[in-house]
C-alpha cells in the first residue's frame, strides 16, 4: 500500500496574566523538552502555533525557545500557523480588530521566523462562516477544525480522512478536519496502539491522517511529563514513525504542502461550531444535566447518534454568565473608541487587543472565567486601553444607553479618571467601577453558581469516589483525570440568587446571622435588591427610585419608597450616595437594612492588601463579624490605592465569595470577591421616613 500523508500539528498558548512562575515551569517541563526531543528527526515534520502572548514571553524571559524555533525553522522542519496575536475567539470580535489581530501575528512570525503563514489555528476552534471573507483577504488558505464540525453537517467519519475547500462571497478556504481518536490518543496511547490505529484506517481506505492539538499534553498536563519523557513516550513515537516511514505507512508533510500535493475531497458549508466539550460547557447547568441523561439513555447507541446532537456554541458563554457579557460588550466598546479619528495610539490599540484574549470570558471544566488573575489582567488591559484615550477628557459624562445588548438601559458614567456603570433595570446596583490609574475594576466579581460538575462532587462526598476509566495503559487524559476532594467543600457549595455587584439593597429577617448572609439565606423580606428603579438625572446627580414593598412572613405587603441619591466627585473615584427611606404603610416596620458591596480589589489577583474595619485589621480569608463599624478601609498595595467606605454606626458582616471549580489536581475554592454589609436596626412608624449617607472613595 502507498504511505498515507500525516500531517501534524500542536498549538502553544498562555493566557493573559498568568502567572510568570507558572509560564517558566511549563516552559522548563513541557515546550522546551518538546522542541529539543523532535530536532533531529527530520522525517518528523509539522506545524507549531504559538500564541503572541506566549511568544512575547519567550522572547522576553526564555529566548532559547525562540532560537530553538528558528532552528526547527530553518532546517525546513516547522511550519508556522498564525492566528489572533492574543489568541481572541474572533468570531467573537469586530471584524477591524479580527483583521488586526491576524496581520500583527503573520506579521511577528515573518520578521521573527522568516515565514509568512498561509494557514490560521482557530481558537478554542470556534468555527462561524463570518470569518471566511476576512481570512481570505488576508492571505490565508487553510483552517483546522474538529471532524465534528463536519459530522454536524452531515458527513461520516470515513470521509474526513482529507481536506475540503469551502467559500463565503466567492472567497475560498480549505478545511482540515482534526481526527477526533487521534486527538484523544496522542500522547496518550502507548506508541503500539497508535500504530495499530493508523495501520486501521489505512487498511479502510483512509486518504491522510490529520492531528492538531494543545501542546500542553505534552508535559504541562497532569502526568504528561512523566510519561511523555520520562517513560519514553516522545522517543518512542520519533523511533516508530521513522519506521513507519521506511515501511510506506506514512510520510509526514506541513500542512501547506498537503494542501499543494493533495487534492481536496470536495466542497463542505459548516454550522457554528466548537468542540463537543465545549457545545455541552457552554449549555445552562440544567440543560448539561439533560444532555447527559440523554447520552445515559442512548447507552452503547450513544456513538450512533451523537453526531445528530448538538449543544450551545461559544457565545453562549456571554448567556451563562453576566459578568463574561458586560466584560465582552465593554471592550466591543473600548475596541469603537480607540479607533476613532483622533483617539488612535498604538499603546491603546495593544493593550486592547491584549482585553480580546479569549481565556477569562469562559469556563469549561477548569479555570478560564474562575480564576481571578485572569479576568483582572483583562479588566487591567481594557482600563490601560480606555484609559489612554480618555485622558483629554475634562469633565466627567452621564450616558444612558443598553451597553450589555441585553435590552435593558444602562447608566454609563466615564471621565479621564474612572468609569462606572449602573443597573437601574437591576437593584439601581453598581456593575463596574473601573479606576484607570490603579487598571483595576473593583467589581470584577464573580456570583456563584451551580455548575454540572457540582452534581458529580456532592456523589462523591456523600458517597465515595468511583475509580475513573480509561489508564488501564498510557496516562489519562485531562478530561478523566482522578480529582482529589477535600471534606469542607460541600459545606462551601453555596449559590447566589443575585448578581454580586455593589450598592444592593436589603431588607432581612432581624433574627438572621452571619452563616445565613454567607449561604445566601438570610431571609429577605424586600423586593429592592434585583429589582427595577426608575431613574432620573438632576445636574450631576444620579437618583434611582423604587415604590417597593417588604413581604413578612405571614403579615400583609408593607409597602415602602427607596430612594437613592449618587453624587459623583473626582472624576468618579469618590461616589456619595444619600438614601431615603419612607415607610408608604399604615404599619409599623421593624426589620434589618443592608447595603451590600462586593468588591474586587486587585489583591484577589496579585496578593499584597489588608483590610481594616473600624481601625482594627481583620483577615481576608475568613468571615467575620463587627459592631460599632462606621468605616473600612482595604490598602490595595499590588496597585498603590486605597478603596474606603464610610457609613453610619453599624453592625458588619464580612466574608470572602468562594467559588468551587475544578482544577487539574482536584476542586479547589476561590475567592471571587469580598462581601460586606453594614446593617442597621430599622423601626419605622407609618409616613416616617430615614435618612443616611455612605461614602466609598479609591484614591
Amino acid at each position: 500500500m502507498k504511505a498515507l500523508p500525516f500531517v501534524f500539528g500542536i498549538h502553544n498558548h498562555q493566557p493573559l496574566g498568568n502567572f510568570d512562575h507558572v509560564v517558566s515551569r511549563l516552559t522548563e517541563t513541557c515546550y522546551l523538552p518538546f522542541l529539543k526531543g523532535i530536532k533531529g528527526a527530520r522525517h518528523f515534520r509539522l506545524a507549531i502555533h504559538v500564541s503572541g502572548i506566549l511568544l512575547k514571553w519567550w522572547e522576553e524571559k526564555a529566548p532559547q525557545v525562540i532560537e530553538t524555533l528558528g532552528e526547527l525553522a530553518a532546517e525546513g522542519q516547522v511550519e508556522f500557523v498564525c492566528g489572533g496575536f492574543f489568541e481572541p475567539v474572533l468570531a467573537a470580535i469586530s471584524r477591524d480588530d479580527r483583521k488586526e489581530q491576524i496581520l500583527r501575528h503573520k506579521d511577528y512570525i515573518r520578521r521573527r521566523f522568516g515565514q509568512t503563514p498561509t494557514g490560521l489555528w482557530l481558537t478554542e476552534r470556534v468555527w462561524e462562516s463570518q470569518i471566511i471573507e476576512d481570512l481570505a483577504d488576508l492571505g490565508i488558505e487553510y483552517v483546522v477544525v474538529d471532524d465534528r464540525h463536519f459530522i454536524v453537517s452531515g458527513f461520516s467519519k470515513d470521509q474526513l480522512f482529507g481536506y475540503y475547500l469551502t467559500e463565503s462571497e466567492g472567497k475560498r478556504l480549505a478545511i482540515f478536519p482534526i481526527d477526533e481518536t487521534l486527538r484523544y490518543a496522542i500522547p496518550f496511547w502507548p506508541v503500539k496502539n497508535l500504530e495499530n490505529y493508523l495501520r486501521d484506517i489505512r487498511f479502510r481506505g483512509g486518504r491522510m491522517f490529520i492531528y492538531f492539538d494543545d501542546g500542553e499534553k505534552f508535559g504541562a498536563w497532569p502526568g504528561t511529563a512523566e510519561w511523555v519523557y520520562q517513560k519514553g513516550w516522545l522517543k518512542n513515537f520519533l523511533e516508530a514513525s521513522a519506521r513507519w516511514v521506511d515501511e510506506d505507512l506514512v510520510h509526514f508533510l506541513t500542512y501547506q504542502e498537503a494542501l499543494k500535493k493533495i487534492p481536496p475531497q470536495g466542497i463542505c458549508y459548516l454550522p457554528t461550531a466548537s468542540y463537543m466539550e465545549m457545545e455541552e460547557w457552554t449549555l445552562p447547568t440544567s440543560r448539561i444535566y439533560e444532555l447527559e441523561e440523554l447520552f445515559k439513555r442512548l447507552g452503547d447507541d450513544k456513538e450512533r447518534f451523537k453526531g445528530l446532537i448538538r449543544g450551545g456554541h461559544w457565545k453562549n458563554f456571554l448567556v451563562k454568565y453576566p459578568e463574561s457579557n458586560h466584560l465582552h460588550k465593554r471592550m466591543l466598546m473600548v475596541s469603537q473608541l480607540t479607533r476613532q479619528p483622533g483617539h488612535w495610539e498604538e499603546g491603546a490599540r495593544l493593550s486592547l487587543l491584549a482585553a480580546q484574549c479569549n481565556d477569562a470570558y469562559w469556563h469549561g471544566i477548569f479555570g478560564g472565567l474562575y480564576l481571578p488573575h485572569l479576568r483582572q489582567a483583562v479588566w487591567a488591559s481594557l482600563a490601560e486601553a480606555e484609559g489612554t484615550v480618555r485622558r483629554q477628557e475634562r469633565a466627567f459624562k452621564i450616558e444612558v444607553s443598553d451597553i450589555n445588548f441585553d435590552g435593558q438601559p444602562e447608566v454609563f458614567v466615564h471621565s479621564k479618571e474612572a468609569a462606572l456603570v449602573f443597573l437601574p433595570h437591576y437593584g439601581g446596583q453598581l456593575r463596574e467601577w473601573t479606576i484607570f490609574s490603579a487598571r483595576t475594576n473593583y467589581i470584577n466579581t464573580l456570583t456563584r453558581r451551580e455548575e454540572a460538575y457540582h452534581r458529580a462532587l456532592k456523589e462523591k462526598l456523600l458517597h465515595g469516589t468511583p475509580s475513573p476509566e480509561g489508564a488501564a495503559e498510557g496516562v489519562f487524559s485531562i478530561h478523566h483525570l482522578p480529582r482529589d476532594l477535600e471534606p469542607d467543600l460541600l459545606a462551601s457549595l453555596a449559590y447566589d440568587w443575585y448578581e454580586r455587584n455593589s450598592f444592593i439593597d436589603h431588607f432581612f429577617d432581624p433574627f438572621r446571622d452571619l452563616e445565613a448572609f454567607r449561604r445566601c439565606d438570610f431571609g429577605e423580606w424586600g423586593d429592592f435588591a434585583n429589582q427595577p428603579f426608575g431613574f432620573r438625572r438632576e445636574k450631576n446627580e444620579l437618583i434611582f427610585s423604587r415604590e417597593g414593598g417588604l413581604y413578612p412572613p405571614g403579615l400583609p405587603r408593607h409597602p415602602l419608597k427607596l430612594t437613592k441619591r449618587f453624587r459623583l466627585s473626582q472624576g468618579g473615584r469618590e461616589i456619595e450616595v444619600h438614601y431615603h427611606l419612607e415607610n408608604l404603610s399604615k404599619e409599623r416596620i421593624s426589620c434589618r437594612f443592608g447595603v451590600e458591596f462586593n468588591l474586587f480589589p486587585a489583591a484577589l489577583a496579585y496578593g499584597q492588601g489588608r483590610l481594616l474595619a473600624g481601625g482594627q485589621q481583620h483577615p481576608l480569608n475568613e468571615a467575620w463579624a463587627a459592631e460599632g463599624v462606621g468605616e473600612v478601609l482595604f490598602e490595595d498595595q499590588a496597585v498603590g490605592a486605597r478603596l474606603r467606605l464610610v457609613f453610619p454606626s453599624a453592625s458588619l458582616w464580612f466574608f470572602p465569595v468562594e467559588t468551587v471549580s475544578q482544577s487539574e489536581s482536584g476542586y479547589e475554592k476561590t475567592i471571587q470577591a469580598l462581601a460586606l454589609m453594614p446593617h442597621f436596626l430599622l423601626e419605622l412608624d407609618s409616613g416616617e421616613g430615614l435618612e443616611l449617607v455612605i461614602k466609598a472613595a479609591v484614591r
